[in-house]
Parts: structure tokens; sequence; C-alpha cells
């Protein structure tokens, strides 16, 4: 008879999550990883092929929660216009900033810099969820009146402003840059 798991599979991924979200992969190391899912490398190994293989569980755990909901945010007519959507979000980054800091930035940002480089399927899952984002700026823009390649343009700068954000907020430098990036985003949102 097997021995029941001694851990909540579910708990230790979110700890494993926040472990790469804050170091990256090359800097947790296996007794990192073990020591912050509190699990013993026996129940590591009989749960996990190895430490790639969490990274990747935990990529899609990220795109599941926080990029899914993104997206559904923006796409989500009832909570306002396209621009309201897309301002809403921004807000909602740069007001934890100016409140909290925001020292782990974005998962998905931080894995960019750390992991996409080397290709495989962490960065697959990276272009994935880039191309997800984008797609949920592109939607807000196209409900908002903007013709098709307009919105594409547009959104692939909201991209790179909400990634700038976020990457400056783990550099402890968007408090005060938060208000100077809203600011940006609405003049790329008029349409005079």
């Amino acid at each position: 008879m097997a021995r029941p798991r001694e851990f909540d599979p579910d708990v230790a991924m979110e700890k494993a999550m926040v472990l790469f979200w804050d170091v990256g992969y090359e800097e947790a190391s296996l007794a990192e990883l073990l020591s912050a899912m509190e699990i013993t490398k026996g129940s590591f190994y009989k749960a996990f092929r190895d430490k790639q293989s969490v990274y990747l569980l935990a990529l899609d755990r990220y795109n599941d929660r926080v990029i899914s909901g993104t997206v559904a945010f923006l796409g989500d007519p009832s909570a306002g216009a396209g621009r309201e959507r897309i301002l809403g979000l921004f807000k909602k980054v740069a007001d934890e900033v100016r409140a909290n800091g925001d020292r782990l930035g974005c998962f998905l940002c931080n894995a960019m810099i750390d992991r996409a480089a080397g290709g495989g399927e962490a960065e697959k899952k990276l272009q994935v969820m880039t191309r997800r984002l984008e797609g949920g700026f592109r939607q807000a823009l196209v409900d908002d009146g903007f013709e098709e390649a307009d919105a594409r343009a547009s959104a692939r700068g909201l991209l790179s402003a909400y990634f700038g954000l976020r990457v400056l907020g783990r550099a402890g430098l968007s408090r005060e840059m938060a208000g100077d990036c809203l600011g940006q985003v609405e003049r790329l949102l008029r349409r005079d």
C-alpha cells in the first residue's frame, strides 16, 4: 500500500512559484526549493521529475491565475469601456507600487529576463503568456473602436509600458515613476 503524500501539492506549488518569482530559476537551488516547498527530497522526486518540471508548473500556475485574470478583466465590457479597463489595470499596478513598493514585479517579466533566451519549453510558455496579455490589450482597444492595425500596434506599446512599470517596480524605482507611466498610457489611448 502506497503511503499518502505528506504535503499539499497545491500549497507546495504556490510556494515554489513565489520562490522562482522572487529569485529566478538559476538562483533557486534545489535545497532552497525544498525548503520553500516544505517537502523532503524524497517527496519532491516522487511528486515531480526535477526542478525544471516544477518551474514549468509554476509558469502554468501564474498563467492560470494572474495572466488569465488580467486578460479576462481587459476583455470584460461590464468593467467599463476598453480605455477604462486598460487605465484601471495600470492604476491598480501603480497604486500598489506607491502604497507598498513592488519588489517582486511580474513573474512573467522576471522569467522573460531570466529564462526566455534559454529556449525550450519555458520560452514557449513565456511567449504564449506574452501574446495572451497583448491580446487582452488589443481586445480592449478594439472594444473601444480602434481599427485592428492600430489596436495591434497600440497593444504592443501598452505591453511595453506594462512590463516597464513592473520591472521598474522590482528595481525599486517605479514609486516615483508610476504617475508618469500612467500619463504616458493615457496619451497612448487618446484618439484625437
